[in-house]
């Protein structure tokens, strides 16, 4: 496994550095590139297939604090998935004991009635059902998240943005009853200022 993770990661960072070499022609460090070209290098649809294997755009977008709760929910989730399976097999088979007397099933809670039995094996199969459809959105959301991380990665975030919210007043003739009559109205001015 660790393996598979290293040879992963190796085979990451030498497409990075070919595709550097490629973009630019000789290989310099990535601070001496233009954003243009890194935005190009940095794509979200790599980062977003590279996430087809958890973690792997995380890594990619070098947001490696990421990775450790990728791998902590997914983990939950499926623990518990395997966990509410388990006993939802152990009640399926009590109940198929108690109904199916040619059966060789183990009566594993001779202290439960039939309907106990019955809502127990219930409750767990909702359970399980439902984490696997939470391990499903962590998946997905791991994905997302890599390509959006991607693609904002060079966006602008200066404090040259400024936004101005103001009162004002409006002059609104073509909207007045009276075409000789001028009402004023009081509105709300934005005012976006890119520096």
């Amino acid at each position: 496994m660790r393996t598979l993770v290293f040879l992963i990661f190796t085979l990451i960072a030498f497409n990075t550095y070919s595709q550097v070499k490629d973009v630019v022609g000789e290989v310099t460090s990535e601070e001496e590139l233009p954003d243009s070209v890194k935005a190009q290098l940095h794509s979200p649809k790599k980062a977003a297939l590279l996430s087809l294997i958890p973690g792997g755009g995380q890594v990619f977008n070098r947001k490696y604090w990421k990775v450790p709760i990728i791998y902590g929910l997914g983990g939950t989730t499926i623990y518990f998935a395997a966990n509410n399976y388990k006993n939802y097999q152990l009640f399926r088979q009590t109940l198929i004991s108690r109904v199916d007397t040619c059966s060789d099933a183990l009566d594993s809670f001779p202290e439960l009635t039939q309907d106990g039995v019955s809502s127990e094996m219930e409750k767990y199969q909702k359970n399980f059902e439902l984490m696997v459809i939470a391990s499903i959105a962590v998946y997905a959301i791991q994905i997302v998240d890599a390509a959006v991380d991607a693609h904002l990665m060079y966006f602008d975030v200066s404090d040259d943005l400024s936004l101005r919210v103001e009162p004002t007043v409006l002059n609104l003739n073509n909207l007045a009853f009276a075409e000789h009559r001028i009402r004023p109205t009081l509105g709300l001015s934005l005012k976006l200022n890119i520096k």
